[in-house]
């Protein structure tokens, strides 16, 4: 028999295990106690009192394993000075007290909230205190019932200089305030350093579109981007407001906001709704891709979406000035070498030249528009982490813009006019050389070959986005819902692609497509000539009908003669709204079928410095220059510029400079000072150092700032800096 094999429970609350002998009264006590070799288990603290009387008046107290203690007693030793909730029953604490008893003892209530608490990241309740833990153990929602075990944790940090925050009784009020959503607002440490959390957006949002709206836009002018938790939520919520209040715009607002605006955004808020020029008819090919991309396609989308109900459209006759371009332009663009055209083939050659250094995943995205590939890229760098590694850059799409012939193009480099060419683009893959194309339905077998790392080149060629066009019936929510869903489902797909290949670092992706989409509804052409065999808004075949113009074979480099229809109608569609409006027709020459991107991007790029230099001289109070040096040694362009300069009244709030720093460029230009500023009294010297930041955009995507040089400075040309001013002395003998 062993030597320890009584358990007292005055609690009468714990379960008793299997084995044991149960024992309630004095009766059983008598009855069971010393008669069996199983262990006893001894309820109720009468009992339990007068069982210890009698075992110590026998001399057999050591027969006693474990005396029971009340779990609120136990927790009442854990919690320490936090009180126990009064409305937390026994059997609540029992099962509370047990499972802390699972977990290691030297912090189980820092295990229990890991365990407990599932949208977090468990080891915040280990990790040392600092500003940014601070900041994300805020950002925890916790259930009200384990809301006493957390308060428990917070003792831990009494001794920290930031006890005080970590003591906050309430801490869903001191996560608003110090996001300034709340009074009063909290920066004593600086600035909220995470990104507003999910269960705080929408009143985060709401209380700026709320604050922008009362103060029409003037909040705005104040804003200091440095210390401005949310700055992109608060950006996209001034585009809101603004875009309804276009008089609120101003170019202290403008230049707060846009370097945090997607493209769309920014071209639409600066757009104001006042439309571009016509293009003009000696316009270089660039000059036309400049105009298609930040005058006419913003200006199109702005008109099409957001003005749905006016007609005629003021970008149809815009679009008339491309046609006109395209159809003089066309055949001149032919004679370029592939490497070096404008037009759409150049792409394959491009890819050819990078899979020399690189395994390469090129995916074309069949009927991907300039603005949607914009927002693609968005989306591959906002919520998959991919860095533009080759900025977007347009081209035209071979002609006609239907895929039997862009397509081919695409990948085969020739024209449609060979004698190649056929309806098919697989074949005109294999005169690439190298690697594999897989459609939508082989993907199984393009995820199996990026695994194995089979070839330098993996075509992913996808039509769900062309698809899309084809089948659905309503405009508007294609645009609004259906188009942002299946180009968030090629971003995703293409990311699970490169987790795929096992040294995903070292594949490059390249963005392309064949042609664009027609924005909005179309109507349909009425008495289609006889002899043209129709296609959506080409046709094969020669008319004389004033709706159409002719693209001969032998000049437009096509295997036979085509018509396009020269508007916005179309000769029919897949697709029919309810009233017999046409959807996602495309083949003609509207600059939203012409014009498309090319953009490479990869997992990572290191990003070298960017350096900013300003220089400046002249009188005080009297206007100048300042002359403004950026080096950018990057494989991209620099957008969106914002510079903030403490000294200068007129850069302090934030100047938005207009200009772009092209890829490994150093670039100085002028901008005007209103006002050069007086030194102080007794400065010494006359050389006024300048600082601040320059905030831009890598290539469209991601947000970055640069501080000044620490030589950056403006002579200011002072005869006297002691206080007295010499024209108020002159002023005063003259009365």
């Amino acid at each position: 028999m062993s030597d320890k094999h009584i358990i007292l429970d005055p609690t009468g609350l714990y379960d008793i295990p299997s084995g044991y002998i149960q024992i309630t009264t004095e009766v059983e006590w008598i009855q069971f106690f010393g008669v069996s070799a199983d262990p006893c288990w001894v309820r109720g603290e009468r009992l339990c009192k007068w069982a210890e009387t009698w075992l110590r008046s026998w001399n057999r107290s050591e027969e006693i394993t474990e005396i029971k203690q009340h779990p609120r007693y136990i927790l009442g030793q854990l919690f320490a000075n936090v009180p126990l909730p009064h409305d937390w029953t026994d059997e609540q604490l029992l099962i509370l007290a047990t499972k802390l008893d699972s977990y290691p003892q030297d912090n189980p209530i820092a295990y229990f909230l890991a365990d407990n608490i599932t949208n977090s990241n468990g080891q915040i309740w280990f990790a040392e205190p600092s500003i940014s833990h601070l900041a994300t153990w805020l950002s925890i929602p916790i259930p009200e019932e384990y809301k006493p075990l957390e308060r428990v944790w917070q003792q831990r940090f009494k001794e920290h200089e930031l006890a005080n925050y970590y003591q906050t009784e309430d801490k869903l009020l001191f996560l608003r305030r110090w996001l300034g959503i709340a009074e009063p607002v909290f920066n004593d440490i600086g600035k909220y350093p995470l990104p507003v959390p999910d269960f705080l957006r929408q009143e985060f949002d709401n209380y700026w579109e709320q604050l922008i709206s009362r103060t029409e836009g003037k909040v705005l002018d104040t804003l200091m981007l440095a210390n401005q938790v949310g700055m992109e939520r608060i950006a996209n919520c001034a585009y809101k407001v603004l875009g309804n209040r276009p008089n609120w715009i101003n170019q202290v607002r403008e230049a707060k906001v846009i370097p945090y605006l997607s493209p769309q955004q920014k071209q639409e808020l600066s757009l104001n709704q006042h439309p571009p020029q016509p293009l003009a008819l000696d316009a270089t090919p660039g000059q036309a891709l400049a105009w298609a991309t930040k005058d006419y396609l913003p200006f199109r989308r702005w008109e099409v979406i957001k003005q749905p109900a006016v007609a005629p459209k003021i970008s149809d006759s815009l679009a008339d000035s491309f046609v006109e371009w395209m159809l003089q332009h066309y055949p001149q663009m032919q004679v370029d070498s592939v490497e070096n055209s404008y037009l759409n083939y150049s792409v394959a050659s491009k890819v050819q030249n990078l899979c020399q250094d690189s395994p390469v995943f090129w995916v074309v995205v069949d009927g991907l528009g300039w603005l949607d590939h914009l927002e693609l890229l968005s989306l591959l760098t906002n919520n998959y982490k991919l860095a533009v590694e080759t900025a977007i850059e347009p081209r035209f799409s071979i002609l006609p813009t239907k895929t039997e012939y862009a397509k081919w193009s695409l990948y085969a480099q020739l024209l449609p006019s060979d004698s190649a060419w056929v309806a098919d683009a697989g074949k005109a893959f294999v005169k690439m050389g190298m690697g594999k194309r897989y459609t939508d339905r082989q993907v199984d077998k393009l995820y199996s070959a990026l695994r194995k790392k089979t070839s330098k080149l993996y075509c992913w060629d996808t039509d769900i986005f062309d698809s899309l066009y084809h089948t659905q019936k309503d405009w508007q929510s294609l645009y609004e819902l259906d188009r942002p869903h299946t180009l968030e489902g090629i971003a995703k797909k293409i990311d699970y692609c490169l987790q795929q290949y096992p040294n995903p670092d070292a594949l490059r992706i390249v963005i392309a497509s064949d042609h664009g989409q027609m924005m909005g509804t179309s109507e349909k052409i009425t008495h289609c000539p006889p002899e043209l065999e129709a296609k959506g808004r080409m046709a094969i075949g020669k008319t004389d009908d004033t709706r159409f113009v002719v693209l001969e074979g032998d000049r437009y480099g096509l295997p036979h003669d085509i018509s396009i229809v020269k508007g916005s109608t179309s000769l029919g569609s897949f697709s029919y709204t309810s009233n017999q409006k046409i959807i996602g027709s495309h083949g003609g020459l509207f600059p939203e079928e012409i014009v498309v991107g090319v953009s490479v991007l990869r997992k990572s790029i290191q990003r070298l410095p960017v350096l900013v230099f300003c220089f400046g001289e002249g009188k005080p109070r009297q206007a100048g220059e300042l002359e403004i040096t950026i080096e950018n040694p990057n494989s991209v362009p620099l957008t969106d510029l914002c510079l903030y300069i403490h000294e200068l009244p007129d850069f302090q709030q934030g100047k938005l400079l207009k200009q772009e720093i092209l890829a490994n460029q150093r670039f100085s230009f002028q901008v005007i000072l209103p006002e050069i500023p007086t030194l102080p009294p007794n400065y010494p010297g006359n050389n006024l150092s300048l600082t601040g930041n320059l905030t831009f955009r890598f290539a469209y995507a991601e947000i970055e700032s640069t501080a000044l040089t620490p030589d950056s400075k403006i002579i200011i040309n002072q005869i006297y800096s002691s206080g007295f001013d010499i024209d108020e002395f002159l002023g005063s003998n003259n009365l």
